[in-house]
C-alpha cells in the first residue's frame, strides 16, 4: 500500500519548487527517458495538452542526432556491413543539446523527452521531474517494427537492427537510467 504521507511529501516540495522557479522565471522541467518506442513520446504530448494554459515546450532528444556520417558505425553481424549507431550517448551533440536545455526562456514548463536523456548528469541536473517509461520489450519491439515499417524499412532490416544493436545498447545505456527516475512509468504511457 502506498504510503500517503510520502507522495503528499513529495506533492509539496514540487509544488514548492514549481513557485521557485516561477518567483525565478525559470521553467519547471521533465524528463522523459525510456527504451525505444516506449511511449516517450506519448507521455510527453499528454503532459503538454494537460497543461494547455500553460506555455509548454516539448524537445525530443532526436532532434540533437548526428548527422549518420557522424555517428559511431555498429557493424551488424547478421548483414557485415556498417550502420550507424543511434543507440549510444556519443550518438547526440550533447553539448548543443545541455545548450539548449539551459538557455530556453519564456516557457512555465519544458519537457525533454529521449532515450538517453536521463544519461548525462548535466540533463538531470536541470531536471525537476524525472520520469521513466518502462514499457515491456515485447511491447518496444511490436510498437518499433510497426512504426518502422510505415517508415518504409523492411521487416528484416528492423529486426536485425534491434536484435544486433537496438536491444544490446539498451541494456547498456539505457536500462540502468531507470534507476535514476523519480517517476517510473509501467507499461507504456
Amino acid at each position: 500500500m502506498m504510503d500517503c504521507r510520502r507522495i503528499e511529501k513529495s506533492v509539496e516540495g514540487l509544488l514548492e519548487k514549481w513557485q521557485e522557479r516561477r518567483e525565478g522565471r525559470r521553467h519547471l522541467m521533465i524528463g522523459i527517458g525510456g527504451g525505444t518506442a516506449s511511449g516517450k513520446s506519448t507521455l510527453a504530448a499528454a503532459i503538454a495538452q494537460r497543461l494547455e494554459s500553460l506555455k509548454v515546450e516539448v524537445i525530443g532528444q532526436d532532434r540533437f542526432f548526428k548527422p549518420a556520417a557522424d555517428l559511431p558505425p555498429y557493424v551488424l553481424p547478421t548483414r557485415q556491413e556498417p550502420w550507424p549507431d543511434y543507440n549510444r550517448p556519443d550518438s547526440f551533440h550533447a553539448e548543443e543539446m545541455f545548450a539548449h536545455c539551459r538557455s530556453l526562456g519564456g516557457m512555465d514548463v519544458v519537457i525533454l523527452e529521449g532515450i538517453l536523456v536521463l544519461y548525462y548528469p548535466e540533463l538531470r541536473e536541470l531536471m525537476d521531474i524525472k520520469c521513466y517509461v518502462a514499457a515491456d520489450a515485447d511491447e518496444r519491439i511490436v510498437r518499433r517494427i510497426r512504426r518502422n515499417l510505415k517508415a518504409g524499412m523492411e521487416l528484416d532490416e528492423i529486426c536485425d537492427y534491434y536484435l544486433d544493436s537496438v536491444r544490446f545498447q539498451h541494456d547498456r545505456f539505457n536500462a540502468p537510467t531507470e534507476k535514476q527516475a523519480d517517476l517510473v512509468i509501467p507499461g507504456g504511457a
